[in-house]
């Protein structure tokens, strides 16, 4: 949802601002894949919210195996061409939540990197040898440090200005989960174009 919201407002800035997307791969961080039932939950509270982000629900009988190959992915498509890999990483999340394509197998991630006008030889060389996987675990590491050394309220996504200051998943609903149920979900801050300015808001103090 954030990427999409980023996305439809990035062109207004792209003189002297970059975004550096980094790695929160919740399965390292909660030792285990992807749960099924968290993103069954999760997928309509994004698309009753965003209308640039669609979801349906999984059509597959086996859940995603791992997400890490898609970060590993990402980060050889950046080495290519960053504006390029900005598409690419929409279409990963696109694959995903709503076309129901395997994210986790090599061969989707280089048709979604031809599809994005990357070439897809050096991106399932990288994937299959895992050569961005030390980076993207690194990126794990930094964010559990300043969550817990420095009190940071880490969620996915959480957006970093240069000045330091952070956004924790801006203008998302509120919602609480006990024993993986949600269980509490509270009305958005802003909707519609009201998001959309606070997300330009953000960038004109990330550019400041």
């Amino acid at each position: 949802m954030a990427a999409a919201r980023l996305d439809a407002v990035l062109p207004e800035f792209r003189e002297g601002l970059s975004v550096r997307w980094r790695a929160f791969p919740l399965e390292i961080i909660n030792d285990r894949p992807a749960s099924r039932s968290i993103v069954d939950q999760e997928w309509p509270l994004i698309a009753v919210q965003e209308p640039r982000s669609p979801c349906r629900a999984w059509p597959h009988g086996e859940f995603v195996r791992t997400t890490m190959m898609a970060y590993d992915a990402y980060l050889s498509a950046n080495g290519q061409d960053s504006e390029r890999a900005r598409v690419y990483d929409l279409k990963i999340r696109r694959a995903f939540f709503y076309e129901g394509r395997r994210i986790d197998e090599a061969g989707v991630l280089c048709a979604l990197a031809e599809e994005s006008g990357l070439d897809p030889a050096p991106i399932r060389a990288d994937v299959e040898g895992e050569r961005y996987r030390e980076e993207t675990l690194a990126d794990c590491r930094e964010a559990l440090r300043r969550r817990d050394d420095e009190g940071l309220p880490m969620t996915s996504p959480t957006m970093f200005l240069p000045s330091g200051e952070a956004f924790f998943n801006p203008f998302a609903s509120e919602k609480r989960f006990e024993s993986g149920k949600l269980v509490e979900v509270h009305p958005p801050s802003r909707y519609g174009e009201a998001v959309l300015e606070g997300y330009r808001d953000i960038l004109r103090k990330a550019a400041a």
